[in-house]
C-alpha cells in the first residue's frame, strides 16, 4: 500500500550550527535542545500503533480520572476511576473439532503467507495462518481433517513426498454457527458494559497516562474486535509522543550517549513513520509496536536524552525529490551498508545504496607516544617476543632499582638476584610474607630456576597435589627431552604446562641443564604475576584523549568500563605496546580512534606508565562500538534443513548451502541450497531470518562427518540486521567523530534533503 503523504514540504528547516551538536554526550543534551513540550501527546499528526492483535483480556487503569466511551453513534463519554478489565466474551455456540497439519512456524509473516498460497495451490486444501503471540512467529496450517488417522496418513504420504516432512499434527476447535464475540468491560462498584463495536479509553488530564496491563502509554487506547475473534489494542497519539517511546527502544541512550546519533535516529524514525502511515489500515492501525516496523515501548521506555533529541528535531523529516523517503535502518551494518534491491528483491532505490560506514575525513585520530628501555627485540625461550613482559617487569620493579638493558638481560643472574626477584614477585602478588620452603638447591639452571621459583611462588604442596604421575607422563612424554627430568622437576614443568605458564623451546625441548638467562627468568615471573593477580593491570576501552595539561607535555586518556569513564594522565616515559594475534609489539607511536581494548598499569602518583593497546578487529568502521560488530554461530545440517524446509521443496535432503551472489557490501544476497535431488537459489535475507542469523555478511566454515557429508556450518559474520539504510551504531561512531545529525543522515541516505514535514 502506498503510504499517505503529509503534503508538499515547505522550505528547508534551519539547522543547528555544527558546534551545537558535535561531540556532545547525552548528559549535555538538555543544555542544547528544548525540553519536551507538555502538549507532546498532540504534537504532529496522529498515529495509530497496534500494540496487540491477539489479546483475550487486558486491564486498563490510570492514576487519575479517565474516560470511557463506546465506539457507537451518540454514545456518551463516561468518567471512570480505578482498574478496569476488558475481555472477549462469546455467546454459547456449537463447535466441532478438526485436525490440521502445521507445516511451518516462520518469523517472517510475508514468507508465511507465500508458503500458505503455495500449499493451497498444490494440495487444493484450506490453509490457515495464525500468529503465535508467545514466539512472534506465524504458523502455517494445512487441511481440515475430521480424524487424526486421516491427517496422519496424508502427512506420511502426499505431504512428505512433496518435501514437507515432519509436519506437526494439531487439533483445533471451530465454531459451527451461531454466537458472536463482544467486548465486556468490568470495573469497580459493579461497573459493566458490553459492546460489539469496541471502546475508547482516554486520559482525564494532560499529564495523565493510561496504563495497559500496568504499562503506561500517552494518548488514547482504542480496543476493538478483529476478524480472528480476538481483541486489537491500538494506542493513538501524536507523532512526537510516539517517537519518545521509539527512539530509546531502537538505540540505547545509555550505551550510545551521543546527541547527534540520537537526533539522527529521531529523524529517521519520524520519516519512516510518516512514510509508512496506513500500512496496516486493514487491521485498524498504522504501524506495529515491534521489529516488523519500529519498536515502540510507550512511556516506560522514555529517557530524558532521547526525549530531548526528539523535541530538538520536532517535525524534521527526510525527502528525496520532494517525497518522503522510506528511512530504513538496522543496528549494525558490519562496515558497509547494502543496496535495497539486493536485500529485498525490489526495484533499486536511489537513496538506499551501499555506502561505507566510516568517517573518511575529520575523524579524531589520536597519536600516542611511548618510550622504551630496550632498543633490541628480545625473545623468550619459546621463541615469542619477550619485550612486553620484560618492560612490565621493569615497571613493577621486579629487579628493584635497576634499569633493564638488553646487555644486562642477556646475562646470567646470580642466585641472590633470583631470590630477590622471586621474593618481590610474591610480595606484588599478595602472597603471605612467610614463603614456603622450596626444595630446589641449584637455582641457576633452567630446571633449577623454574623449580625454585614455582615452589616459592605457588607452593610445593600445591604442585604435588595438582600433578599426578599420569599427568607428568602425558605432558612430558610429548617433549623431546622430557624423560630426562627428575621427578620433582617433572612435577613442576607439568604444573606450569597445565596452567599455560611455560612453553618449551621451538624445537620442542626443555634444555633443563642450560643456564637460565635474566630475560627468561624475569619474563616468566612477569607472566606468573599477571596470572596470580589479574588486576595488576587494569583493563578497559579507550574512549579518547585529552589535551596536554597547562605547562606540561602530559597527555591524558579516557578509559571506560561499561557506562563509566575515567581520565588517566600518561607518564612521559610510558611503555607503549600494540597487541595483535596474542602478541605485543613495542612501539614508539600509535594511532588510535576509539573503542580499542587497553590494558595498563597505574603507578602510585596516578599516572599510566605501561599501556598495551589492542587494535579493533573490525578496523576503522564507525559501527565498531557494537558488541555484534563480529559474531559466530554454528548450526547443524539437520537444524538448517528443518529451518529451511518451508522455503525449499523438491530438492530432497539438504546437503549444503553457500553464497550464490554477493552484494556490494559482501553480503550473501543470494544463497544456493543444494539437496540430494537438486538445488535452488534463495534470497539471502529470507535465509537469514529463517536460520536466525544476525546478518548475511558472513563466511562459512564446514565440519564433515566420516562419510564426507557436511555435519555442521559455522557462520563467521559481521553486523546485525538487514544492513539497508542508516546504521544505528555507525551513527554513534560518526557522532563521536564530530559529525552533526544532518551529516550523519546524509552519509547513509544519498541525495536526500532535510525539511520540515509539519
Amino acid at each position: 500500500m502506498h503510504p499517505a503523504s503529509p503534503g508538499p514540504p515547505p522550505a528547508p528547516a534551519p539547522q543547528p550550527k555544527p558546534t551545537e551538536t558535535r561531540g556532545k554526550t547525552a548528559g549535555e543534551i538538555e543544555k542544547i535542545l528544548p525540553a519536551p513540550s507538555p502538549d507532546t501527546d498532540r504534537a504532529g499528526p496522529s498515529i495509530r500503533i497496534g500494540l496487540s492483535t491477539t489479546s483475550r483480556e487486558v486491564r486498563i487503569s490510570a492514576a487519575d480520572d479517565f474516560y470511557l466511551v463506546e465506539k457507537a453513534p451518540e454514545a456518551e463519554r463516561q468518567k471512570i476511576k480505578g482498574e478496569f478489565q476488558v475481555r472477549v466474551e462469546r455467546e454459547v455456540q456449537e463447535s466441532s473439532e478438526v485436525y490440521r497439519l502445521q507445516v511451518a512456524s516462520l518469523a517472517n509473516a510475508e514468507d508465511a503467507e507465500n508458503l500458505g498460497r503455495t500449499l493451497a495451490e498444490k494440495f487444493s486444501m484450506p490453509v490457515v495462518t495464525r500468529l503465535n503471540p508467545s514466539t512472534r512467529t506465524t504458523q502455517v496450517r494445512l487441511g481440515a481433517f475430521s480424524t487424526r488417522g486421516e491427517a496422519e496418513s496424508f502427512a506420511r504420504g502426499d505431504l512428505s513426498a512433496a518435501g514437507y516432512s515432519g509436519a506437526l499434527l494439531v487439533r483445533e476447535t471451530t465454531a459451527s454457527g451461531g454466537g458472536s464475540a463482544r467486548l465486556a468491560v468490568r470495573g469497580p462498584e459493579n461497573f459493566f458494559r458490553l459492546s460489539s463495536a469496541g471502546f475508547l479509553f482516554s486520559p482525564g488530564a494532560g499529564t495523565s497516562f493510561l496504563r495497559l496491563d500496568g504499562k503506561p502509554y500517552r494518548g488514547v487506547l482504542n480496543l476493538g474486535l478483529n476478524k480472528n475473534g480476538r481483541m486489537t489494542v491500538v494506542n493513538q497519539l501524536g507523532m512526537e509522543g510516539y517517537l519518545y517511546g521509539v527512539v530509546p527502544s531502537e538505540i540505547s541512550p545509555t550505551a550510545y550517549p551521543e546527541l547527534a546519533a540520537l537526533a539522527a535516529q529521531a529523524v529517521a524514525a519520524r520519516t519512516y513513520a510518516l512514510k509508512n502511515m496506513g500500512r496496516f489500515n486493514s487491521e485498524g492501525f498504522d504501524l506495529t509496536a515491534d521489529e516488523t516496523t519500529q519498536v515502540y515501548g510507550g512511556v516506560s521506555a522514555e529517557k530524558p536524552a532521547t526525549n530531548a533529541a526528539v523535541s530538538g528535531t520536532c517535525g524534521l523529516a527526510l525527502y528525496y525529490h520532494g517525497e518522503l523517503i522510506n528511512a530504513m535502518y538496522s543496528s549494525t551494518c558490519g562496515g558497509r551498508t547494502e543496496d535495497f534491491s539486493n536485500v529485498f528483491d525490489g526495484a533499486p532505490v536511489p537513496y538506499l545504496t551501499s555506502v561505507f560506514c566510516t568517517v573518511e575525513s575529520g575523524a579524531p585520530e589520536v597519536g600516542l607516544k611511548g618510550e622504551h628501555d630496550l632498543d633490541d627485540v628480545l625473545f623468550a625461550d619459546d621463541g615469542s617476543p619477550a619485550n612486553r613482559n620484560l618492560e612490565l617487569a621493569g615497571v613493577l620493579a621486579l629487579p628493584e632499582g635497576r634499569t633493564l638493558t638488553a646487555e644486562y638481560l642477556r646475562g646470567k643472574p646470580t642466585a641472590e638476584e633470583i631470590r630477590a626477584w622471586v621474593r618481590r614477585a610474591r610480595e606484588l602478588a599478595g602472597k603471605p610474607s612467610s614463603a614456603p620452603s622450596p626444595q630446589a638447591r641449584e637455582i641457576q639452571s633452567r630446571a633449577g630456576f623454574l623449580r625454585y621459583a614455582a615452589e616459592s611462588f605457588f607452593g610445593t604442596d600445591e604442585i604435588v597435589q595438582r600433578v599426578s604421575p599420569g599427568d607428568a607422563a602425558y605432558y612430558l612424554g610429548n617433549l623431546k627431552d622430557g624423560d630426562q627430568l627428575p621427578r620433582p622437576e617433572a612435577a613442576v614443568f607439568t604444573y606450569l604446562m597445565q596452567k599455560g605458564l611455560w612453553r618449551p623451546y621451538p624445537d620442542n625441548s626443555i634444555r633443563a641443564a642450560q643456564p637460565i638467562l635474566r630475560s627468561d627468568a624475569l619474563s616468566a615471573l612477569s607472566r606468573w604475576l599477571e596470572s596470580a593477580r589479574p588486576d595488576i593491570l587494569k583493563t578497559g576501552i579507550f574512549a579518547g584523549a585529552g589535551s596536554p595539561l597547562p605547562g606540561t607535555r602530559e597527555v591524558s586518556i579516557s578509559v571506560k568500563w561499561g557506562n563509566r569513564a575515567q581520565q588517566f594522565p600518561l607518564a612521559r616515559e610510558v611503555r607503549l605496546f600494540r597487541r595483535a594475534d596474542e602478541r605485543s609489539t613495542p612501539v614508539d607511536t600509535l594511532k588510535v580512534i576509539g573503542n580499542e581494548k587497553v590494558r595498563f598499569h597505574v603507578r602510585p602518583d596516578g599516572k599510566i606508565d605501561f599501556l598495551e593497546v589492542e587494535l579493533n578487529p573490525t578496523g576503522a568502521s564507525s559501527d565498531r562500538f557494537s558488541p555484534l560488530a563480529m559474531w559466530q554461530t554454528t548450526l547443524s545440517r539437520k537444524v538448517i534443513a528443518e529451518k529451511l524446509r518451508p522455503l525449499v521443496s523438491g530438492i530432497g535432503e539438504v546437503r549444503d548451502l553457500e553464497p550464490a551472489r554477493l552484494g556490494n557490501s559482501g553480503r550473501a544476497v543470494r544463497i544456493r541450497v543444494t539437496g540430494s535431488r537438486g538445488s535452488t537459489i534463495l534470497n539471502g535475507n529470507r535465509v537469514r531470518i529463517a536460520l536466525g542469523l544476525k546478518d548475511t555478511l558472513f563466511t562459512i566454515t564446514r565440519a564433515y562427518n566420516p562419510e564426507g557429508l557436511v555435519e555442521s556450518f559455522t557462520f563467521n559474520g559481521r553486523g546485525w540486521g538487514h544492513g539497508v539504510g542508516l546504521c544505528q551504531v555507525g551513527a554513534f561512531g560518526m557522532a563521536r567523530a564530530g559529525l552533526g545529525f544532518e551529516d550523519i543522515l546524509k552519509a547513509y541516505y544519498k541525495g536526500v534533503e532535510l525539511r520540515r514535514a509539519y
